[in-house]
Parts: structure tokens; C-alpha cells; sequence
């Protein structure tokens, strides 16, 4: 089994961003951070695939979510493998995702090969994701545009599909390296969470009209068919965004090592510049849609790594400062 190309090229086709971010990582952390993204995104492929039957893609979630929590390459894995590209094919996936597809039992052997430990924050991480992906499918069901409830949902659903991530990115850093960062695991497990929400909270700001053409309202308690009602409850939700995001950067200052400070801050501070364009941008603004170019992105980068390495001016923790001010000012 030859599983150098998918954290590779397959990663890359799939994600260029995340693809970024994990290459920075020292080799140590790359190869469960980078399997633990590839079976995610597979889970989230099937979720999303709108041309398959919304019955079939529920039960294939289940398998899937069945598959992750049984350790060993059973029977079922087998089979799941072998029904997905048939079952996907057609179902309007881009080339990468249906490579990806093609390749879910090989990304399942690797996991069988994966260190116990590794393994079992993969499996527990992919598990819970693939669970919030479930939930997404059940409770968007209906007639119309479906909107949330609460915060409360807004918040679980966060942390299911991305929330999770930062728990098991503390996890392997722990397994991989006991003294990876000054702080306690506890402090770390909920500073991560807290980071992955703010990530994916961005996300869902940046996709309001795209998810409103998809029948999703995932802010609560606006009418979903008033773009000036929407607009009007946003920067609630940009401030809630920029707390979360400013605990992504508490997270990376506490991280010991250039290349790992660099691969982990670079998400927020990229979440930061989108959520400053979303900030400015009207409804029609984010109906283009909202995107910060890959001059930026290069700038980003670099920046990122002047923070990170001890020999240039600039730290995480003056950084994280910063955004505490521009948050009580």
C-alpha cells in the first residue's frame, strides 16, 4: 500500500489550504493529522454529494460512521469501500474528491497500520464529525429553507464538525511530543475546540447564501428569507467568531518549535483576514462570494512564520494582545 500520494497529491486536490497548513508540520505530526483530514473529508464528501438520494447518503454516513468505530479492517470496512465509487459516481464530486473516493480503502489500511494511540484520536475524531454530519442531514430535512433554533445548536454543530478537530490536534501533539506546548492538556483541549469553532463559524458567515440556496439557515433566530434581517444579526456573530478565533492564537503561542507554531497559527490568522472582508461586505458582497486572494495567503504565510521563529521581531502572545485590545476598544 503506497500512501505517500495521499498526503500528497490526493490532500492537495481536496484541499489546497489544509494541505498548506499540514505540509508546515513537522513529519512527526503529518502523517495521523493528514489521515485524520482525508477519511474527514471522505465523510463530508458523502454528506454533501446533493445528486445521491438524501436516504442513501444517511445510510452510507452511518456505515461509515459504523466502520470508524470498529478498530480492525472488518467486513463492513470492505464493503464500504468497494459500493462508494459506484455509489458516487455521478453524484457531481470534482475529480479529487472521486480520487479520494477511489482511494477509501487505502486511506483504511493506513489507519489499520497507524500506531495505536494515533489510531484511536483518529477513529474517536473522524467519528464525531461524521456524527455532526448526521445531524446536519436529519435536521435540515423539510419543505423550504430551515433555519436553527438557538445558539445552543449553532454551537454543538460547531464543535461536532470542527470543534473536535482542535481536541485531536492537541491530541497528537501531546502523543507525538508530552511537552509540545507550556500548557496543561485540559487548557489545550478547550482552547482547540474553541479554535475549530471559530473556524467553522467563519466558514458558515462566509456561506450564508450559498447554504440559503441549499435549503440551510445556520444562523438562529432570523428570518432566512430577509437578507436585511440577516445582515442586521451579523456582527453578533463576527465578535462571537473573533473570541474563538482569538483563542486559536492563545493555542499557537503556547506551542514550542517554528514549524508547529507556523502550521497551527496560520488557520486563525487566515480566518481573521476573511472575517475583516466579511465584516465590510454587504449582502450582494456575499452572494460573489467573500475570499481573500493567494497573494494574500503568501503574505499570510509569511507572517505567520515571523511570528513563529524566536530570531524575528514579533511573538503570538504580542499578537493575541493586539486582538484583545481591537476586541474592547
Amino acid at each position: 500500500m503506497n500512501t505517500a500520494d495521499l498526503s500528497t497529491d490526493i490532500l492537495k486536490a481536496v484541499s489546497r489550504s489544509f494541505y498548506l497548513t499540514l505540509r508546515l508540520l513537522p513529519s512527526e505530526f503529518r502523517g495521523p493529522l493528514s489521515l485524520g483530514y482525508l477519511l474527514a473529508r471522505l465523510s463530508d464528501t458523502i454528506a454533501d454529494a446533493g445528486a445521491l438520494e438524501l436516504a442513501r447518503r444517511k445510510t452510507l454516513l452511518s456505515s461509515f460512521c459504523s466502520v470508524m468505530k470498529s478498530p480492525g479492517l472488518t467486513q463492513e470496512a470492505a464493503e464500504l469501500c468497494a459500493k462508494l465509487p459506484k455509489e458516487m459516481d455521478g453524484a457531481g464530486l470534482s475529480e479529487g474528491e472521486m480520487e479520494l473516493v477511489r482511494r477509501a480503502g487505502d486511506c483504511m489500511g493506513w489507519l489499520e497500520s497507524m500506531e495505536g494511540s494515533r489510531a484511536a484520536a483518529i477513529r474517536r475524531v473522524v467519528g464525531i464529525i461524521t456524527e455532526g454530519q448526521s445531524w446536519d442531514l436529519e435536521r435540515f430535512q423539510g419543505e423550504g429553507i430551515v433555519a436553527l433554533s438557538d445558539g445552543e445548536e449553532l454551537e454543538t454543530y460547531a464543535y461536532q464538525v470542527a470543534g473536535s478537530v482542535g481536541e485531536f490536534w492537541t491530541e497528537i501533539g501531546v502523543i507525538c511530543d508530552p511537552e509540545f506546548s507550556r500548557y496543561s492538556t485540559e487548557e489545550l483541549r478547550v482552547l482547540g475546540a474553541n479554535y475549530g469553532k471559530g473556524l467553522q463559524l467563519v466558514n458558515i458567515l462566509r456561506d450564508i447564501p450559498e447554504d440559503l440556496e441549499r435549503g440551510r439557515c445556520y444562523l438562529p433566530g432570523v428570518n432566512p428569507g430577509d437578507p436585511a434581517a440577516i445582515c442586521e444579526a451579523l456582527p453578533r456573530w463576527h465578535s462571537r467568531a473573533r473570541v474563538l478565533l482569538a483563542d486559536g492564537i492563545k493555542y499557537t503561542s503556547s506551542l514550542r518549535g517554528t514549524r508547529l507554531r507556523t502550521s497551527t497559527g496560520l488557520p486563525a490568522v487566515l480566518g481573521l483576514r476573511t472575517l475583516e472582508r466579511l465584516e465590510d461586505a454587504s449582502w450582494e458582497d456575499l452572494q460573489k462570494g467573500v475570499k481573500i486572494s493567494r497573494k494574500m495567503v503568501k503574505r499570510t504565510l509569511f507572517g505567520a512564520l515571523m511570528l513563529s521563529a524566536w530570531w524575528l521581531p514579533g511573538s503570538w502572545k504580542n499578537y493575541h494582545r493586539r486582538i484583545e485590545l481591537y476586541q474592547s476598544s
